[in-house]
């Protein structure tokens, strides 16, 4: 009897979690996760303002035409996360790997090949809880809820520079990932009831198109980039739970460069993050965002013979998934660095991010993120 009762309550959790976004601890990885912003490292220190002029974001294709030579680019991104609410403080450690890509030129074209996070969903909650036995009985329990998982676009890019001050970049997308969704149930009484764990797995597979431009002039560069979503299907054992949209994406940034080795730059986007919606179940809520920063990346002092360029920046974001039918806003506060090494052949890159992230809940979540990147020509 026991057995059974654990496993009604287990699978009734996991098709909460599934559909409900109210379960998880964090405010920032509600619904399907929390959007990592497809940022290098550099563009991270600036904001996220040179986005769409960056060649190390993976959110314009046109930029990747400024890569002249053979490039593998890998970034790392450790998240330390706390949640504080009306019943204490939740420490969350989390580790990223939003961008990785390679580029090869190619006569007058320039070839990318890369993934990055689109969402990235990993969340643990552990509470304490009673569950009925029988009519006058109830035992103590402990239940965790574990959602590890990530929705990642797999870009293959290629852009032509057909004039001086013109870049163009077209970009195919494979969306692809998984949430693996754990409940464990433990009593307190183990010589009686024993612990029940159920894990379930969702899939998702879609497809987009993207195109951008870059602009160049003696004191500016200007970058637009677009990106059309198509299906993308939710699966759990090979069968086909639902469908929606690849949520569609604008972003444009605007630098001076009037400035030597520097840039000054502002940048807004948009995502339709709503198209995901019919991915959900009942409680579950996605909203369109906006996102928009300002920042600079400025020439810096020598070290060793190097330049070393100093960034800083502020961005203001709406998240895409709510935290209990209200809307989730993130406020960042960003710095960095960045210099070459080995005869200017590694590019190294740090940001140091701070975010603060609220709705009108009970609940307040700040975050510190370091974010490093490193660019390789073989």
């Amino acid at each position: 009897m026991t057995r059974s009762l654990s496993a009604g309550i287990a699978f009734g959790l996991i098709a909460a979690l599934a559909d409900n976004s109210s379960a998880q601890a964090a405010l920032s990885t509600q619904g399907f996760g929390f959007p990592t912003g497809q940022l290098s490292s550099r563009a991270w220190g600036t904001g996220g303002s040179i986005a769409e002029v960056d060649p190390l974001s993976p959110v314009n294709p046109a930029t990747i035409s400024m890569i002249g030579t053979r490039l593998v680019n890998f970034q790392i991104e450790p998240e330390y996360r706390s949640v504080s609410s009306s019943g204490g403080i939740d420490r969350t450690t989390t580790a990223r790997y939003p961008v990785v890509f390679g580029a090869i030129p190619i006569k007058s074209w320039v070839m990318s090949l890369g993934a990055s996070t689109l969402l990235d969903r990993t969340s643990t909650t552990v509470f304490p809880s009673t569950e009925p036995i029988n009519s006058g009985e109830r035992v103590e329990t402990t239940q965790r809820e574990r959602v590890d998982g990530a929705m990642d676009d797999i870009r293959l890019a290629a852009a032509w520079s057909p004039a001086s001050w013109l870049r163009l970049g077209v970009g195919l997308h494979g969306i692809a990932g998984h949430n693996l969704i754990a409940v464990t149930q433990s009593f307190t009484d183990s010589s009686q009831f024993a612990t029940f764990t159920e894990e379930r797995l969702f899939g998702f597979t879609g497809f987009a198109a993207s195109a951008g431009v870059e602009l160049i002039t003696r004191l500016f560069m200007a970058g637009a980039s677009y990106r059309q979503g198509a299906n993308v299907q939710m699966a759990s054992n090979d069968t086909i739970i639902t469908s929606a949209r690849v949520p569609n994406h604008f972003g444009a940034s605007l630098a001076y460069t009037g400035i030597t080795n520097s840039s000054i730059a502002v940048r807004v986007a948009h995502d339709n993050w709503s198209s995901l919606g019919p991915l959900g179940g009942p409680g579950f809520s996605a909203v369109d965002g906006w996102d928009s920063s300002v920042g600079a990346d400025l020439a810096g002092p020598r070290f060793l013979g190097r330049t070393v360029f100093l960034r800083g920046g502020f961005r203001y974001r709406t998240l895409p998934f709510q935290a209990d039918s209200n809307t989730v806003t993130e406020k960042s506060f960003t710095g960095g660095f960045g210099t070459t090494f080995a005869n200017q052949r590694v590019l190294a890159d740090v940001a140091l991010i701070r975010a603060i992230r609220t709705a009108d809940v009970p609940a307040t979540e700040r975050a510190w993120t370091i974010s490093i990147g490193l660019s390789i020509r073989p």
